[in-house]
């Protein structure tokens, strides 16, 4: 699989009018009040000297659904249904699926899709605000073995980049844009059926 850590990369948006509250405080409004999302992404991910990039849209309804439809520079699909995690790659004529709570475990796209507690799960660290933007760093209380470091930056109320460092120190970046909130969404778009004559690996 090309991008193994794909679906760990998660999102937020929050009313403008929490332009001047924290980094956490902002967070925990999105934790509170978010239900649906759609956003645009493009992702980069520094490792070595090379950059890799990739771009497509987001769709989140929660609890414990959410799906990354990438069209660039490939088309993939990663898709959550709040019982299994699928992943398709048209290219290879392939689709692997595991128990999304064993393929999620506690990372930080569980915890936005609203299936697990902050406080329980995590320590959240108020990073304040650099690059322009404010940030807020999760630290999972159970350690994660992908992943040293995954950040959040909000400019303005919205929920502008998430951030992740792997245990290999490659940087992965995730931007979001023209967000979406509490919008009317079609339950069939988190259903999946595998189609015929592709590779099935798991379940």
């Amino acid at each position: 699989m090309r991008f193994p850590w794909l679906f760990l990369c998660l999102f937020a948006w929050l009313p403008a009018a929490l332009a001047a509250a924290t980094a956490e405080e902002q967070l925990r409004r999105f934790l509170a009040d978010t239900e649906t999302l759609r956003a645009e992404f493009v992702q980069t991910r520094q490792q070595g000297a090379g950059v890799e990039r990739a771009g497509g849209r987001l769709l989140l309804a929660r609890p414990g659904r959410f799906r990354w439809d990438y069209r660039e520079p490939y088309t993939q699909l990663i898709l959550a249904d709040g019982q299994r995690l699928w992943i398709y790659d048209p290219d290879l004529a392939q689709v692997t699926v595991k128990p999304q709570d064993q393929a999620l475990g506690n990372s930080p796209a569980r915890l936005l899709s609203g299936e697990i507690d902050l406080d329980r799960h995590f320590a959240v660290l108020d990073l304040g605000r650099r690059e322009g933007l404010d940030w807020v760093e999760l630290r999972a209380s159970q350690g994660d073995d992908e992943f040293t470091q995954v950040s959040l930056a909000f400019a303005a109320g919205t929920l502008r980049l998430m951030r992740m460092v792997d245990n290999l120190g490659n940087i992965t970046d995730i931007e979001f844009s023209e967000l979406e909130i509490n919008i009317p969404v079609d339950s069939n778009l988190f259903s999946f059926t595998p189609p015929a004559g592709v590779d099935v690996l798991g379940e």
